[in-house]
């Protein structure tokens, strides 16, 4: 059995700006529990208080339920518990097991840092080169540009159906400018004449709801006013 890549790569971004807790595997994280539950999980007390410190901080802007995750019960959740590929838990380690070497990071490709030979933390490709992970207990689930000095294997997982991650395009309407961010403040990367056809990558999830498109293979962004640019199946 095996997983379609675009449904896991929606499920890790809605995970993003989660928090991280040891053991972690869509842990429920409420104002009234989440102290008890990380005192629990967490043994160390600087690990505690970071923990404690970040849901207390998500908490003030507004949330009312997290979910926490380590980094390997970031991806086995979906993996053992929505989906049922996996009968049985699995570690970065063991997940390593499961993965085909690679050489060259791409868009769900997993990725490892190692220690004495072993992979004790895991990261998943969710671009050619942004990778999501349950990062630690001051950062959450972050998605970020992939870092080869930072990670030392990658695995190509036998569980992922590699489909395009995207069959859908941004159509130009008219000279539009390309940004390096969802909003004119972000650095200008070129411009998109109408009739051009964008790799639709997503959309920003806050305001402004700028497109995330494939530009000359890199992230560019792009203003999704109906006026500029409209998403085309092909």
């Amino acid at each position: 059995m095996k997983v379609k890549l675009t449904a896991f790569l929606n499920y890790l971004a809605e995970q993003v700006g989660q928090p991280y807790v040891w053991g972690g595997q869509h842990t429920k994280l409420t104002p009234e529990n989440f102290r008890s539950v990380i005192e629990k999980k967490e043994e160390n007390s600087a690990n505690r208080a970071a923990v404690i410190a970040y849901c207390e901080a998500r908490f003030a802007e507004g949330k009312t339920v997290l979910y926490a995750y380590d980094c390997s019960g970031l991806g086995m959740y979906y993996l053992q518990n929505v989906t049922g590929v996996f009968d049985h838990d699995l570690s970065a380690n063991g997940m390593l097991g499961q993965c085909e070497a690679a050489t060259e990071p791409k868009c769900g490709y997993w990725v490892f840092r190692l220690t004495d030979g072993k992979a004790t933390h895991i990261g998943y490709m969710v671009s050619d080169t942004e990778v999501i992970h349950a990062k630690g207990r001051a950062y959450g689930v972050v998605r970020e540009p992939y870092k080869p000095s930072y990670w030392h294997r990658i695995g190509k997982p036998k569980c992922i159906e590699f489909e395009e991650p995207s069959a859908k395009y941004v159509r130009v309407k008219g000279n539009v400018r390309v940004r390096c961010g969802n909003g004119t403040a972000y650095r200008q990367m070129g411009t998109a004449h109408k009739g051009d056809l964008l790799p639709y990558r997503g959309q920003a999830e806050e305001a402004p709801h700028w497109y995330r498109v494939d530009y000359n293979g890199r992230d560019g962004w792009i203003s999704s006013l109906p006026r500029y640019t409209e998403v085309v199946e092909r």
